[in-house]
């Protein structure tokens, strides 16, 4: 699904990387997935589950599936992830 992994890509394609999750999962859930089938069958979460502080890995998962496309609950979650890549997460 992506060529970068989460530490390569800067904020901008971070932002558009959540984007095509919440894209994914909204197409898999027009096929008649419901969300426990799609996170049962996908490991899309398991990179940022890798990154993300426990406080904010919950954010991001409801996020995804429910679209939210707010700038700050994404700054929040981008800026937990670059904390994470300076080694301070």
């Amino acid at each position: 699904m992506m060529e970068k992994t989460l530490m390569e890509m800067n904020r901008a394609e971070l932002k558009t990387h959540i984007f095509h999750l919440q894209e994914f999962i909204n197409e898999e859930q027009t096929t008649g997935k419901d969300v426990d089938t799609i996170l049962d069958e996908t490991d899309i979460f398991d990179e940022f589950e890798a990154v993300l502080p426990d406080e904010e890995f919950p954010i991001f998962v409801i996020t995804v599936l429910n679209g939210f496309q707010s700038d700050a609950i994404l700054d929040t979650l981008l800026d937990a992830i670059e904390k994470c890549k300076k080694g301070n997460g």
